[in-house]
């Protein structure tokens, strides 16, 4: 018993030595995202059924400048501001565009700028501006998905890319296909 106390202390403390020693992963600058899935939730309101879609990606940046904030931080806010104000491009950070399967083809969806404009943002996702590694998963809601707009058995898939702070695009992905309205 006194031998097996005193090597149990030595593994912990051993155990714990090397867990503190985890490197870093090392990624680029340009941020990288990869498709994970798109959870469907199906709900009928007013006798018109909708679609409510989240999209997950994974993602990893080597310089964590990634997300805008969503509502200012006072006058003069930077994620508000020159590339990021109202009127720009870069406005919002996380894109997506709709495509309709017909046969075996992908095409846009019809008005889909005018009428359906699914871009938006994602918040920061560091707390402070120092440059770190980051990785995990965005979350992505779309919604307003209904069966007066799109056909019951219509099979969409999203092209999704992301922007950094630093005006950076990521690689752009594709969801799997979903047929709407069959998450009932």
């Amino acid at each position: 018993m006194k031998h097996l106390l005193k090597y149990s202390a030595a593994l912990l403390l051993l155990a714990l030595l090397v867990s503190g020693c985890r490197e870093e992963p090392s990624y680029p600058d340009e941020p990288s995202i990869t498709f994970e899935r798109v959870d469907q939730y199906t709900y009928t309101k007013n006798r018109i059924t909708f679609d409510s879609l989240v999209v997950v990606v994974n993602f990893q940046d080597g310089d964590g400048n990634l997300g805008l904030r969503r509502s200012p931080e006072g006058e003069g806010d930077p994620d508000f501001q020159g590339s990021f104000d109202q009127s720009s491009p870069y406005f919002n950070n996380f894109f997506v565009n709709l495509q309709v399967k017909r046969g075996d083809t992908y095409v846009p969806f019809p008005f889909a700028s005018e009428f359906l404009n699914l871009n938006g943002r994602f918040p920061r996702l560091a707390r402070d501006d120092r440059h770190e590694v980051l990785e995990g998963e965005i979350k992505y809601t779309l919604t307003n998905f209904s069966n007066d707009i799109f056909d019951p058995r219509d099979t969409v898939r999203f092209e999704i890319f992301i922007y950094d702070r630093a005006l950076n695009k990521s690689n752009t992905v594709y969801s799997d296909d979903v047929v709407l309205f069959q998450g009932q």
